[in-house]
């Protein structure tokens, strides 16, 4: 299947604004042919008639010229809205997919979409109809090579002069400008990610520091811009003298024409008119020239971004899952990285089951966790629900079966409720407060000023650690969850806060919903079913959570690469 591209389905609408384009520059040939005949017949006949019609005629084309300019101008800014309309979705969704994880280090999650707002800015700005006029260069100068040769060569040569002035500020100021764009990025990334960090900036006094680094990045930007700047500013200047030096010289080769006989005034001051349309469009092509640099830059990274697009799984929609977890030989393996992730992990877990995988950081409890929610691609092996693999089920099903909750809990603008929901304006009010009611946390809601109504805060702010990890299990726990994946739900919560998880959890395991809470807290596992030993990426003790915790107090043995341990538990588990 082809790829899609920027552009792709919008030919019609280019053409029609091209077409458009057409009538523009042809009518702009009305101030020179009426000064033609101003010249030809009115001075000469002294006609008031012919002066009268020539008018109304000149009136009536420019009528025109402004009918089509507005016309390609209105469809300038429909073709920015249909990119963006078009577009825009995709790319978000693909962003939320994680269809675009290959962006380079420092640059902005969202860098797609500031390409997308990029690209529409300049195909509605000046510099875009600009470059739809420049080609018309060519007629202008044939048409006052008609008036006369000499004064075609002087318009040839002068708009070929601006043509290499332009193609010279490209090529100087290219790199730098490229530079200073990657340059200004990796800066605000930088600064997005101090002030995501700023309470513990202020609190260690590390905010001079940061605000050097931030200047550091932000100076390369300005250097390369700078550079930039310069060198299409120097072009920007050459290109305004050499288009004030061609009027002088047309007019002086003009006026010597017409002292000698070979040319008639009206032709004269026609040609001189029909070169400002030809120098403009070129000019200002000069001036724009930066934004067109920019534009391309962003088209060629919004092509990247669409080729990278990952479609939604489609595909038979199957019957809704019981909760049925099978992990057979899960591996993931990063290249940066000499040591898998994980390695060749295998367990099964029924419906109703809940296993706490516990082992010391960086063992692979998050890495495992999220492979089970469909967030980490395995290398080898597969995560399988109801005997289907996970990349097999289509996402929107599945997604609506599946329950995470982060370890860094991070809510949306908005409010408890509106998080609690996903942001989906179709789920009920009732289903909010179920699920608030099976987390333990609907008391804790109804005690904030406002209640489900009380609005979080940028990344959920006003709201203590505690209060916001409550809040992302009730979020885990909406609607028909049938397998339930909680990373560290009980790191922030106090003793009533771990109570009421307890309780969700068993609650969860009684509607039959499959849960696996990832946690360094032991006492939890005494409301688990299972519980599972992950070191080095390696799972070395799977089985009853009871039999575990009998076994946890002696040192863990990492098997030998390939070997798996014996299973301790469970029909069809396997380690």
């Amino acid at each position: 299947m082809r790829e899609a591209t920027v552009f792709q389905g919008q030919r019609g609408l280019i053409a029609a604004i091209a077409g458009v384009s057409v009538g523009v520059n042809l009518l702009i040939l009305t101030a020179p042919l009426y000064m033609i005949q101003l010249f030809e017949r009115v001075m000469t006949s002294g006609s008031q008639a012919t002066l009268a019609a020539l008018t109304i005629g000149a009136l009536l084309a420019l009528g025109f010229f402004f009918v089509f300019d507005l016309l390609r101008q209105r469809m300038a800014a429909r073709l920015g809205a249909r990119l963006d309309a078009r577009l825009g979705p995709a790319l978000f969704e693909g962003l939320l997919r994680g269809s675009d994880q290959d962006q380079p280090e420092g640059v902005s999650p969202a860098q797609p979409l500031i390409d997308l707002t990029e690209l529409r800015g300049f195909v509605t700005g000046p510099a875009f109809i600009a470059l739809l006029d420049a080609p018309w260069a060519a007629l202008f100068v044939g048409v006052i090579w008609l008036f006369h040769p000499v004064l075609g060569m002087i318009a040839l040569g002068g708009v070929l002069t601006l043509l290499l002035l332009g193609v010279a500020g490209e090529l100087f100021s290219r790199g730098h400008a490229r530079f200073a764009a990657d340059a200004a990025r990796r800066a605000q990334a930088a600064a997005e990610d101090f002030l995501r960090n700023v309470e513990v900036t202020r609190a260690m006094g590390r905010a001079p520091a940061l605000a050097g680094r931030w200047a550091d990045a932000a100076a390369m930007a300005q250097a390369g811009g700078a550079l930039a700047t310069d060198r299409i500013a120097l072009m920007t200047s050459l290109a305004k003298f050499v288009r004030m030096a061609l009027q002088i010289a047309m007019m002086g080769a003009g006026v010597s024409l017409v002292l000698a006989g070979q040319m008639a005034p009206g032709l004269m001051i026609a040609a001189a008119i029909l070169l400002g349309r030809a120098a403009a469009p070129v000019e200002q092509s000069i001036a724009g020239w930066r934004a067109l640099m920019s534009a391309r830059q962003a088209l060629d990274r919004l092509n990247g971004a669409l080729a990278r697009l990952r479609a939604p799984r489609d595909g038979l929609e199957l019957p809704p899952p019981q909760g049925r977890v099978e992990v057979e030989h899960a591996t993931v393996i990063r290249p940066e990285r000499q040591e898998p992730l994980l390695f060749d992990v295998s367990f099964a877990l029924a419906p109703g089951d809940a296993l706490g995988l516990i082992g010391p950081s960086g063992a692979g409890k998050t890495t495992l966790a999220r492979a089970l929610a469909g967030l980490q691609p395995l290398s080898r092996g597969h995560v399988r629900i109801d005997g289907a693999a996970l990349e097999d089920w289509p996402e929107d099903q599945i997604g609506r079966h599946v329950g995470f909750m982060p370890q860094r809990i991070e809510l949306m603008e908005g409010t408890v409720a509106e998080n609690i929901a996903g942001m989906d304006p179709e789920v009920a009010p009732a289903q909010v407060v179920e699920a608030a009611r099976r987390a333990g946390v609907h008391e804790m809601i109804l005690s904030l000023p406002g209640g489900y109504n009380a609005r979080v805060g940028p990344r959920g702010e006003r709201l203590s650690a505690g209060q916001r990890q409550r809040i992302g299990l009730a979020r885990a726990l909406l609607g028909e969850r049938r397998l339930i994946v909680l990373d560290e739900p009980n790191s922030n919560l106090d003793p009533e806060g771990e109570a009421a998880l307890a309780r969700a959890v068993r609650g969860a395991g009684q509607r039959g919903a499959t849960v696996v809470v990832v946690t360094h807290r032991l006492n939890i596992l005494a409301q688990l079913s299972h519980a599972a030993v992950l070191e080095a990426g390696r799972l070395i003790r799977f089985g009853p959570a009871r039999e575990v915790l009998r076994q946890i107090g002696r040192p863990a043995v990492v098997p030998a690469a390939g070997a798996r341990p014996r299973a301790l538990a469970g029909r069809g588990a396997r380690s």
